[in-house]
């Protein structure tokens, strides 16, 4: 007789061919409000699936991605709690970094993601994929098969590490947005740090985060340069 798939097996592939059905799957591990469908969360979840693919098969980038959307609209935990923990098992050799404008923020999103890969509902369904528990921090972790998730914030370093995918996900505070130096300080980040933490220059993707908040913010600079 032929041995039919359970209900974990189809549960884990359907995660694994589609970032909307894991989002909406796990929501519940890390967000106690009832999850609640909107179109914008189904393209973006098809967008950064696409990215996701293309880096997983190690082919040059098409584009570095920009969201600017408004902030309550889960944008957050799309891109920078749930996408990397869904590339993990798509391919958990990846590398990421991950930055915001507070170490406090940046901290949290990373916190959130390992909360995912602990719970009980992830085990059950990609029990291979484990924490090192020699290099399991808050804002630096690994797993068994050589991935990394670092986080970090403007002015930080990230030394000696290199991604395969960055996300940058809100540089600046939008209370200091009306502040030159805020606002060269974490542009001057993206243009002489990060963007030098790259895995593979043709390959690794950086994702910037953020609602628009001044004509010179982080989207205005680094559209300027296109």
């Amino acid at each position: 007789l032929k041995n039919f798939p359970n209900v974990s097996e189809i549960r884990a592939e359907r995660s694994r061919r589609n970032f909307y059905y894991f989002l909406e799957y796990f929501w519940d591990t890390i967000i106690q409000e009832e999850f609640v469908p909107n179109w914008h969360i189904q393209y973006l979840c098809d967008e950064l699936q696409a990215i996701g693919k293309n880096v997983k098969e190690r082919k040059p980038k098409e584009y570095d991605l920009i969201i600017n959307i408004p902030p309550g609209t889960t944008k957050s935990t799309i891109c920078t709690v749930m996408f990397p923990v869904w590339c993990w098992i798509l391919d958990p050799s990846l590398k990421f970094i991950t930055g915001s404008y507070s170490s406090d923020l940046s901290t949290s999103h990373a916190v959130k993601s390992r909360d995912i890969i602990r719970s009980d509902k992830f085990k059950s369904l990609f029990p291979g994929i484990k924490l090192k528990p020699d290099k399991d921090n808050k804002t630096d972790y690994e797993n068994n098969s050589t991935g990394s998730r670092v986080a970090t914030s403007v002015g930080g370093t990230a030394t000696g590490k290199h991604a395969h995918i960055l996300i940058i996900d809100d540089p600046i505070n939008p209370k200091k947005a009306a502040s030159q130096v805020e606002r060269d300080n974490s542009n001057g980040w993206i243009d002489s740090t990060i963007s030098t933490r790259k895995v593979d220059k043709e390959v690794s993707v950086t994702i910037l985060i953020m609602q628009r908040l001044h004509e010179d913010d982080c989207t205005g600079h680094i559209l300027a340069k296109t």
